[in-house]
């Protein structure tokens, strides 16, 4: 059954090229794209101003005949919207998409709307790469992202205990993004905090270690991640080290005195692997595996 998404670009400028590349890989696995009238008015490194990129988004929930509503790219730019959108406008399409769509995804999440944190549409060239590793890694996403929404259960996925005891069990809702992106709503009204109990999933992409820190910092001191009950990393993609440090050490060094628990391994985020999974729905933690639960 051919799966229809509605596009949209909230976010930064893409090449229509790049696009039209995905919608051809994209198809032979069932995914039909529609793109609408002007899908981008470039504005500065922008898909177009927030008037332009408000609509654009309203009409691709409006959309009858689609079945998702999906993110070109992320990028920079989403914040802008989130304190614009009517969200009683919105139906209950799920809307998809990651990195700078973190804090579309947590809105939608308090708004009763469904979300998932997936591989945006742009990245549908994996599925024609020269690669063979990139090209099977796409074709697992994918199809991992249409079985979510077809309703068909998620696999569990490996994870490492770092600070955490091996036979722990934490359940929770399964939350979080791009650790830069929800660094830098925190003082807002847009400012992510974690639910009671929240399973809290980090990624990253190009930072050195430096920033990354100073971004964790800024999410902890703000409270964001006062009630969460565990914190698992995805990949950090060409995140430049600083000597021999290793990156779960970084996280530690903030995350044990207060507590929380925290995982490494995770398939998600910027590189090769980007697996999908429901925004607030609940997971658990436990033999080794964090599991979907809904």
């Amino acid at each position: 059954m051919t799966l229809t998404f509605s596009l949209i670009a909230p976010a930064s400028f893409t090449q229509p090229a790049i696009l039209e590349r995905a919608a051809q890989a994209l198809g032979t696995l069932g995914i039909a794209v529609r793109f609408p009238t002007r899908l981008q008015a470039q504005t500065r490194y922008l898909a177009g101003n927030v008037e332009h990129r408000l609509q654009t988004l309203y009409d691709a929930y409006d959309d009858p005949e689609t079945d998702a509503v999906w993110a070109v790219r992320g990028g920079y730019g989403c914040a802008h919207l989130a304190n614009e959108i009517d969200w009683s406008r919105l139906t209950r399409k799920p809307l998809i998409g990651y990195s700078d769509l973190s804090v579309l995804l947590d809105q939608c999440h308090r708004h009763g709307l469904p979300a998932i944190h997936g591989p945006v549409m742009k990245e549908g060239i994996k599925l024609d790469s020269d690669d063979p590793e990139l090209r099977a890694a796409g074709h697992r996403d994918f199809r991992a992202l249409l079985s979510l929404l077809r309703g068909q259960p998620s696999q569990g996925v490996a994870i490492t205990p770092v600070t955490a005891s091996a036979d722990a069990i934490i359940e929770g809702p399964l939350v979080g993004g791009n650790l830069a992106t929800l660094a830098s709503i925190a003082g807002t009204s847009l400012a992510f905090r974690a639910p009671a109990g929240a399973i809290v999933i980090l990624e990253d992409v190009g930072e050195p270690y430096y920033r990354l820190e100073r971004d964790l910092w800024q999410l902890l001191h703000s409270g964001a991640l006062d009630q969460a009950s565990a914190v698992c990393l995805g990949t950090f993609e060409k995140c430049e080290p600083y000597g021999d440090l290793r990156l779960e050490m970084l996280f530690e060094t903030w995350l044990r005195p207060r507590g929380l628990p925290l995982y490494a391994g995770l398939p998600i985020g910027h590189g090769r692997d980007n697996l999908p999974w429901r925004y607030g729905a609940t997971a658990r933690i436990a033999d080794g595996m964090l599991h979907f639960l809904d």
